[in-house]
């Protein structure tokens, strides 16, 4: 006879993240008012069961794997959070439980892997550009699944235009100007700010997927976070 050990839905997280501010976590991500971890649960070694505590997992957790905090991250972290807290309605999340759809681009991909456990080689990570800016998050255990996206309107259409600018240009391997990085880069912490400090229900989208049928993954690409990596931080003559 097996005995299966279930953790307390009261149970608060032991493992706490690191919420302080830092280099590459500015201050005003880490005193934001919607920026909360979730907690989550484990098992305890590559034959484990399940652990007796729990711990958390925070944006900033999220910026230190991926290498830097960007809004594509901070709109995933708020994104896979509100699809999660559908899931797991008492507040833990089992990571061993979860599988994933997001599209193939690094944050989106990092965030996912991270905060799910989901990953490509245990086939419950798909990646599919169809989802677009959002995620589908399945709970495999109830076949339970959500469709979570930004509302139409919240990615301001200039930094869109630029972005697509800079990827035109770096794709003809042409040199970017270093204002053009700047102002992208700013527009990318002022969309961070407003998501981070406004209620989730004001900008995304969340509805269930009844009858829901998960596909493993059959899409690869190139890296795209990386392109200006050796482009000057001031202008180039």
């Amino acid at each position: 006879m097996f005995l299966f050990l279930s953790i307390p839905p009261s149970l608060k997280a032991e493992g706490e993240s690191d919420k302080s501010p830092d280099w590459f976590y500015p201050e005003w991500a880490a005193k934001a008012k919607y920026n909360n971890p979730i907690i989550v649960r484990d098992t305890d070694s590559a034959l484990g069961r399940y652990s007796l505590k729990t711990k958390e997992i925070g944006l900033k957790d999220l910026a230190r794997i991926h290498g830097h905090l960007c809004d594509g991250l901070v709109i995933a972290y708020v994104e896979i959070k509100a699809a999660l807290e559908k899931l797991f309605p008492d507040g833990v999340v089992d990571r061993t439980d979860l599988r994933a759809v997001s599209k193939n681009g690094p944050c989106w991909v990092d965030a996912v892997a991270m905060m799910t456990g989901a990953r490509i080689n245990f086939q419950s990570l798909r990646l599919d550009n169809f989802v677009g800016d959002g995620f589908i998050i399945q709970r495999i255990s109830t076949g339970a699944a959500y469709e979570v996206r930004l509302k139409p309107g919240i990615f301001p259409e200039p930094q869109a235009a630029l972005e697509n600018k800079i990827r035109k240009i770096r794709a003809l391997g042409k040199l970017i100007a270093a204002e053009d990085i700047d102002e992208f880069e700013k527009m990318a912490n002022d969309l961070s700010f407003k998501v981070l400090n406004i209620a989730p229900t004001d900008f995304i989208e969340i509805q269930p997927l009844y009858g829901y049928h998960f596909r493993a993954s059959d899409l690869f690409g190139k890296r795209g976070d990386v392109i200006n990596r050796e482009m000057p931080r001031k202008e180039w003559k």
